[in-house]
């Protein structure tokens, strides 16, 4: 497994498995990473819910491209121009953030004939309570108006900067909730992607 260094000697994120697979002519590509604990070993509890869903995104994603193969070769394509697609699943993560205090990292999935099916989950792991972080342990109680208005005063400078984002009845921002997916940085600091 291919590890990285130990953080404040309680934990780390590695690799604890990668293969490729080809089913028919779809190829696929995972790392599973996993939270190794330095007094415990890998952490079950954590690895089971990553490895869930790595496995629930790599079937869905399967079945996708499988039913994307039949409607194209329905509508006129040929076995030929499918195989010139090089269907491509690929699963993988990335660490955000290593502190003494925090684990935070993604695991993402994407299929490279759609941008529409792209998956990414959020993991901030508290290497104290070895518990997962929600954004009211991260931001207090009165979490959803603090990040509201941060979120909002950063939409508005970066619009004046020249980005573009949709209005909140266009599918935009509007609050963040309990669910809302997010990792912390080197800072501390909770990041929500804005797109």
């Amino acid at each position: 497994a291919q590890g990285l260094p130990v953080i404040g000697e309680l934990a780390k994120i590695l690799t604890v498995r990668s293969y490729e697979r080809k089913e028919e002519d779809i190829q696929i590509d995972v790392e599973v990473p996993g939270v190794e604990l330095a007094d415990r070993g890998l952490s079950e509890e954590v690895n089971a819910q990553i490895e869930k869903m790595v496995r629930q995104y790599e079937e869905e994603a399967l079945a996708r491209a499988k039913e994307y193969k039949q409607a194209f070769l329905e509508t006129g394509g040929t076995q030929e121009e499918w195989a010139a697609h090089k269907i491509r699943i690929h699963v993988w993560y990335e660490i955000k953030c290593q502190t003494e205090d925090t684990l935070s990292f993604v695991v993402r999935g994407t299929e490279n004939w759609s941008s529409a099916y792209a998956e990414t989950r959020y993991y901030n792991l508290d290497l104290g309570s070895m518990q997962f972080l929600s954004l009211s342990d991260l931001l207090g109680e009165d979490y959803i108006a603090g990040a509201n208005e941060s979120i909002r005063r950063q939409i508005q400078e970066r619009t004046q900067a020249g980005e573009t984002f949709f209005a909140a009845e266009e599918g935009g921002f509007e609050t963040v909730t309990e669910e809302t997916s997010f990792y912390v940085n080197e800072n501390g600091n909770m990041v929500k992607y804005l797109v």
